[in-house]
């Protein structure tokens, strides 16, 4: 249902939050906080010809506990929860496997981005999360390590323990309201300023009440930078498939909790899976005739001819301004009574 004259004098630009909270040292900070692969003159190594990936997200475990609108979690959570309660155990990646693909791009000489998560949260592993950031330090001694998490299972000392333990930035997701915020904020007392070791970021990118502002319950927009998640969720409807390139395939690896390539962060259902890093090399998986089909695919705007493509609308506008221009045009022409 749409209903939208009267809701389009409250359609307004969503201004995305980003604190900067901490900063490690000039000789630590080697790469930007938020594109390092992109900055400082970074140039991937190549395989066969093609550039390598310049992030690699990696799932340890396979869960998150929010149920987030705009995610498609908020439907796959209740599956997982009831095997829970069955005893069934959340599916992780075993720490030698996880070693395994560290070793793996070691031997690859990769400098970019490793984030040990991928479509979850990663604090829900958070009994492992130390031991996994130092194993991937011990063998990427340079690498920029990242995560994001939505905080709920953040302690100033947890936070402290993935520091030491070599985590070079970590990107706290606001997903509730400025109460929530202010907890979050007295967690990272200890680490604002020059800390010399972490960049620490606050962001209300993805901030669940800013999403439904001005908005009434049977409507589901937000700021352009919600996009559905190659189809999988009802957000921004009003956003067209745009029949454009996608750099996701070509600039970053996604591996499962068992060790398969996924085509992108927005598979949750798993439908596209190009190779098992565990079974095959990563170069060798990287360069197969399953990434080359996407990649080439996407390079010439046909995303209506690939599978999860085919529905995502990522990217479909370059801002906000441009988003909200067509969304009025959009409401007018979608009116009900």
């Amino acid at each position: 249902m749409v209903k939208t004259l009267e809701q389009d004098k409250h359609i307004e630009f969503y201004p995305i939050r980003d604190i900067l909270i901490g900063v490690p040292s000039e000789d630590v900070a080697t790469h930007d906080a938020v594109n390092p692969h992109l900055s400082l003159g970074y140039e991937p190594p190549k395989i066969e010809g093609f550039p390598l990936f310049g992030q690699i997200q990696i799932q340890t475990i396979e869960f998150c506990n929010l149920k987030c609108d705009f995610c498609p979690n908020h439907y796959m959570i209740w599956d997982r929860l009831e095997g829970k309660k069955k005893g069934i155990p959340y599916n992780i990646m075993s720490i030698e496997n996880y070693t395994k693909i560290v070793k793996n791009l070691a031997d690859l000489n990769f400098t970019g981005r490793v984030s040990p998560y991928l479509m979850n949260e990663p604090l829900m592993d958070k009994d492992r999360m130390v031991e996994i950031i130092g194993i991937t330090r011990k063998y990427l001694p340079k690498n920029p390590i990242k995560i994001n998490t939505n905080g709920t299972g953040l302690t100033t000392e947890l936070l402290g323990d993935m520091i030491d333990a070599g985590l070079t930035s970590i990107q706290l997701d606001d997903y509730f309201d400025d109460k929530y915020a202010t907890k979050l904020l007295k967690q990272l007392e200890p680490f604002q300023g020059v800390n010399g070791k972490c960049f620490i970021t606050l962001s209300s990118n993805y901030n669940v009440t800013q999403m439904k502002k001005g908005m009434s319950k049977d409507s589901h927009f937000g700021p352009f930078t919600f996009w559905n998640r190659g189809g999988l969720t009802n957000v921004n409807p009003d956003m067209p498939v745009p029949q454009k390139d996608c750099h996701f395939p070509s600039s970053q690896m996604y591996i499962k909790w068992n060790g398969d390539a996924l085509l992108c962060c927005c598979d949750w259902e798993y439908k596209v899976i190009h190779g098992n890093v565990l079974n095959e090399r990563i170069e060798d998986v990287w360069i197969n005739d399953s990434y080359t089909h996407y990649r080439e695919t996407l390079k010439k705007g046909q995303r209506d001819k690939l599978r999860m493509c085919r529905k995502c609308n990522k990217g479909a506008f370059p801002s906000e301004e441009k988003r909200l221009e067509h969304l009025r045009e959009w409401l007018k022409e979608n009116e009900t009574d």
